[in-house]
């Protein structure tokens, strides 16, 4: 008995041999499923971020709508002219050499910032400097704040249609930095208005100038701090957004109310500012009427396939 239980130690049964095999294989298929499933995570998130590969070898260049990854996917009424996404600050740059769904979003921005900077400077500098002799240099830095305010702000806009691009969060990195160059056009444009509105009266001009500064800041805040992101908080960043550019109003209607409408449109430029905020007006309108316009033909085509 005791041979015979010797044996039996020694010589396992064939159904523990088979059961361990079993295991093995089991241990081993897990493994090779789950490299796999890595392996497929891995690829789906570079598919998301970058489009799909073999289309964008096969194309040489711009994608279609329906290869961009889903985050980038913003009008599907243009169908074509799209630029891959790249990863490469580099490869965003060398676009502005063909000719892509973004070319006259970053020239209608780069070529006027370019002139506001380097040309509408002197000019106006030289202006000034002719027909009123007796500007303190403080009048020219507010005037040249004015100018490198829109310039600062086109400039931003031509670098975010640049890099729109590049991936995911330089696209909303830039995105957030291009309402930060709105903002900072605002309060230069307010800056110069209350400098001309309340030449004479310095409590006034430094009160509106303290108010602009301070809503701009806070609105510039608000923009980019990580904590001020997300839906939550869009309302929010709306609102201050929203009053920072009504703020332009309280200066104008103090204005009005000290020396009259005739003379504040003589001292003010009042004109000028009526026609700045219509041009804001048509571009809001425009921008929401082509956005219900898009909207309507997406449900139009969910309730009517195949039309």
């Amino acid at each position: 008995m005791s041979s015979s239980m010797q044996i039996e130690h020694d010589d396992p049964s064939p159904t523990s041999s088979s059961r361990r095999t079993s295991s093995d294989d089991e241990k081993k298929h897990h493994r090779v499923s789950w490299a796999d499933v890595t392996a497929a995570v891995a690829t789906a998130e570079e598919d998301s971020d970058h489009g799909s590969a073999p289309s964008r070898k096969r194309r040489h260049g711009l994608i279609s709508y329906e290869e961009l990854p889903l985050w980038h996917q913003d009008n599907p009424f243009i169908k074509h002219g799209y630029r891959p996404i790249s990863r490469s600050t580099a490869a965003c740059l060398r676009s502005w050499g063909s000719l892509h769904n973004e070319t006259l979003n970053i020239y209608t921005h780069l070529v006027p910032a370019a002139a506001a900077l380097f040309i509408g400077e002197a000019w106006v500098l030289a202006y000034l400097r002719r027909e009123y002799v007796d500007l303190a240099a403080g009048d020219y830095v507010i005037f040249a704040f004015l100018l490198s305010a829109a310039a600062a702000c086109l400039g931003i806009s031509s670098a975010y249609h640049t890099l729109m691009c590049h991936s995911r969060e330089v696209e909303a990195r830039w995105l957030r930095l291009d309402f930060v160059g709105i903002i900072i056009l605002i309060v230069g444009s307010f800056v110069s208005g209350i400098h001309v509105g309340f030449w004479c009266e310095a409590t006034e001009r430094k009160i509106y100038w303290s108010m602009s500064a301070s809503l701009g800041a806070l609105s510039i805040v608000i923009m980019l701090a990580p904590y001020f992101q997300g839906p939550r908080w869009r309302t929010f960043r709306l609102v201050v957004f929203v009053v920072t550019g009504l703020s332009g109003f309280a200066p104008i209607i103090h204005g009005i109310h000290m020396f009259g409408f005739a003379q504040m449109v003589k001292q003010s430029g009042l004109p000028y500012y009526f026609a700045e905020g219509g041009l804001f007006l048509i571009g809001a309108v425009t921008y929401a009427v082509s956005l219900w316009i898009m909207l309507d033909g997406l449900l139009l085509r969910s309730y009517r396939p195949g039309e």
